[in-house]
């Protein structure tokens, strides 16, 4: 055994041997390996030192600081989501732009307040004290939702604190646009910040999770009124309605028509912008069972109306009760109902259609088939002189009206513009047939955009078919 032991001996020195030389290239690969670290690292600063050197020749930081301070607040205009960050970004470039940012009071005017939890209340509290402040005497937007942000021990105190903020910068809010939770957020805003409105606040909005009916304050400066499950306790004033350009109602049940239409009528000469939305009409007396035409005020600068989710009756009334001789937009929205044959295209309503200089009709959700398609076709000839464009979205749409499209193009000579929307069934292979149609026709104009969104069976290869026409094409995959 011990002669075993023995003849291994040279072999274990061996072993170590190797082991050791291992060992010292082990530790120069580790020599090496910092050594890469710190060649790595100066690079980095060198790097970053080489772009602070073109940085300093870049047109842009030699430009002046009024012409940087207009860029930026160009880019605060941009679309709401982008705008609102804007800023925020600007002050980590650079000293100098963080300077010239917080020296351009244009760039903070646009205050956005979105609280989910608890959690996120004071720091947006502390972020919308900051873009007030810097925003300084400017104009500004304000856009405060809470809707998500449940009930809790502090709530009450973190919510008087946004408004508390808030409320001395309301004098020069242009637009307030709230999406409120409890029906005391609601009483709240309007006791808290409409006494502060001021004649630049030309647009409020409202959108309350519960039902709420309150004692509105006058707001005799407002252009633009929306209210969304909320409204009036004691009806509908002339003093609410009369210097509204646009005013947008929905879950509004029911609307006592004969004031709401008296009092909307002093609204008359600037009414521009009409939308109901899933409310009801109510009537108290007998007037509106035997019409008589005194009761059919006009309103010259009503171009736009939408009724989404009416009673046909409550749209063939109200369409019987308002001449709109400008009309322009209309949208209807008809939660899965058949399109029928509307009081609208009656010569004898007040706003018949035929005499309108209507340009586009937009149909959401609604049931077109069979004899539905009759009245939709006899809908687009009433208009067929001014019609520009249509846009049909939803709900159930017979195919024979692509064809009645190709066929008979002089059902609407001066379309311009056609959109189709969640059509589960719709390849877009009419759309094509349509437009060589409109092509090949004297005295009708072609199709200038076209465009599909959310049609589960679209074939991607019109879209590429339409642009070589020369077509505009609008796509909005499903």
């Amino acid at each position: 055994m011990s002669a075993e032991i023995l003849s291994t001996i040279p072999i274990t020195k061996e072993v170590a041997a190797v082991d050791d030389q291992i060992k010292v290239l082990d530790d120069e690969i580790a020599e090496l390996d910092k050594r890469k670290e710190e060649i790595e690292k100066l690079k980095e600063e060198l790097g970053k030192a080489r772009i602070a050197a073109l940085a300093q020749t870049a047109p842009i930081n030699r430009m002046l600081p009024e012409l940087l301070g207009r860029i930026f607040e160009y880019a605060a205009n941009e679309s709401e989501k982008e705008g609102i960050d804007v800023p925020l970004n600007l002050v980590l470039v650079s000293h100098l732009w963080r300077k010239v940012a917080l020296e351009t009071p244009r760039a903070w005017w646009r205050i956005a307040i979105e609280i989910e939890d608890e959690s996120s209340a004071r720091p947006m509290t502390r972020r919308a004290r900051a873009f007030l402040e810097r925003s300084t005497a400017i104009p500004i937007d304000v856009f405060l939702d809470v809707l998500s942000w449940g009930q809790s021990e502090d709530r009450p105190h973190l919510f008087k604190d946004i408004l508390d903020a808030l409320e001395p910068n309301l004098s020069r809010c242009t637009r307030l646009i709230c999406r409120l939770r409890e029906e005391n957020d609601s009483q709240l805003v309007l006791s808290r910040l409409a006494p502060h409105f001021g004649p630049t606040l030309e647009e409020f909005s409202v959108e309350s999770r519960d039902s709420v009916r309150l004692q509105m304050p006058t707001m005799p400066h407002l252009a633009k009124l929306s209210l969304d499950d909320m409204g009036p306790r004691d009806g509908w004033t002339i003093d609410l309605l009369k210097n509204l350009r646009s005013l947008s109602l929905r879950y509004f049940k029911p609307i006592a028509f004969e004031p709401f239409l008296l009092a909307l009528e002093a609204a008359k000469d600037v009414l521009e912008e009409l939308r109901l939305s899933r409310c009801t009409l109510a009537f108290d007396s007998y007037t509106f069972m035997f019409f008589t035409t005194e009761r059919r005020p006009v309103f010259p600068k009503l171009k736009t109306i939408g009724m989404t989710d009416i009673q046909v009756g409550d749209i063939d009334i109200f369409f019987e009760s308002v001449h709109a001789p400008a009309l322009e937009n209309l949208f209807l929205g008809m939660d899965s109902a058949r399109f029928r044959y509307f009081k609208f295209m009656d010569p004898a309503t007040a706003t018949c259609l035929s005499n309108c200089p209507l340009k586009r009709v937009e149909l959401e959700d609604g049931t077109i088939e069979g004899s539905d398609l009759r009245s939709l076709l006899a809908l687009l000839r009433s208009v067929s002189g001014t019609l520009q464009e249509i846009s049909i979205g939803g709900g159930e749409l017979d195919t024979r009206f692509f064809h009645a499209m190709r066929v008979e193009p002089s059902i609407v000579p001066n379309l311009r513009s056609l959109t189709i929307k969640r059509q589960s069934e719709f390849t877009g292979h009419d759309l094509i047939k349509i437009a060589r149609a409109r092509m090949s026709r004297e005295g009708i104009t072609p199709l200038e955009v076209i465009g599909v969104e959310k049609c589960r069976s679209y074939e991607h290869d019109v879209g590429d078919d339409l642009k070589r026409m020369g077509i505009k094409f609008e796509f909005i995959p499903y």
